[in-house]
């Protein structure tokens, strides 16, 4: 019963952030032409490349109709847990009102992962589910593997944590750096570089060896597009760490790496706080 109560503030939190999203829907329904011609602009360049092969030569363990299925269910994912809390942070601390956030008698952190979880809610059910019935029969996206849906699934929760929990982190510096634009812009360049979004991480072997593509996938941001769309595909021995229990362990330590050094982070930049605008 206690903790029924203690989360009950959290869960409201959750839920005024779906209705909020309710009430912009429409820019979502934009949202799915973008993404999808993001998908088709990488279908196109692929499909030239392997036009280039030989017949049923495969790129990485991969073949043309593989890829194109890694590629948009990559990209509805990401639309499914893309969140601007980094950007939200910063905006209240350059007014002043995060110092509303600050008074109110709920964990800073949980009120924006609560918040971040309504919006990923709002995105699966009103952005990802209508994007798929648009990308499925337009790129021929294969069903899952196997042992696809469930992998999929908890994979995909971890990347909505750790991806919150960097969102966390990049807003929580503006109370160091007062203005985050830059470190924003940098956040969402490495995001598509690095987590595979747009080009599966064993793909770079050639290009930066075995040792980078190991450092690649041992990063958290391999987690939030490269581990889930591999997991979907059946293709995750190709990411070379072995076993999917290897892949969980890898994602269950980012999240406490990441969750003990923002609160770490937190307590230090409560002290630092001073407050722009009001």
């Amino acid at each position: 019963m206690r903790i029924a109560m203690q989360l009950a503030p959290y869960l409201h939190l959750c839920r005024t952030a779906f209705l909020t999203r309710m009430a912009y829907r429409m820019r979502y329904v934009t949202g799915i032409a973008t993404y999808s011609i993001f998908v088709g602009v990488h279908y196109a360049v692929w499909s030239a490349v392997y036009a280039s092969l030989a017949e049923g030569e495969e790129i990485g363990g991969m073949d043309l109709r593989t890829l194109a299925t890694y590629l948009a269910v990559g990209y509805m994912a990401r639309a499914a847990y893309y969140t601007n809390t980094d950007s939200e942070i910063a905006t209240r601390f350059q007014s002043g009102e995060v110092v509303m956030d600050l008074i109110k008698p709920l964990n800073f952190h949980g009120n924006w992962l609560a918040q971040g979880a309504g919006e990923t809610l709002f995105r699966l059910l009103f952005f990802t589910l209508p994007m798929a019935l648009v990308m499925v029969p337009l790129f021929g996206v294969l069903p899952p593997a196997e042992n696809g849906w469930w992998q999929f699934t908890l994979l995909f929760l971890i990347a909505f944590w750790i991806n919150a929990e960097i969102n966390l982190l990049a807003g929580t510096l503006c109370f160091y750096l007062e203005d985050i634009t830059g470190l924003m812009s940098l956040k969402r360049n490495l995001v598509m570089l690095a987590s595979g979004l747009m080009v599966p991480l064993h793909f770079l072997e050639p290009l930066i060896g075995s040792m980078g593509v190991f450092i690649l996938i041992s990063t958290p941001l391999a987690f939030i597009g490269y581990f889930p769309t591999l997991a979907y595909t059946g293709t995750l021995e190709q990411s070379g760490l072995g076993s999917f229990a290897t892949v969980c362990a890898l994602g269950l330590m980012w999240v406490l790496i990441l969750r003990l050094g923002n609160i770490r982070l937190w307590r230090h930049a409560q002290n630092r706080l001073q407050v722009q605008g009001g």
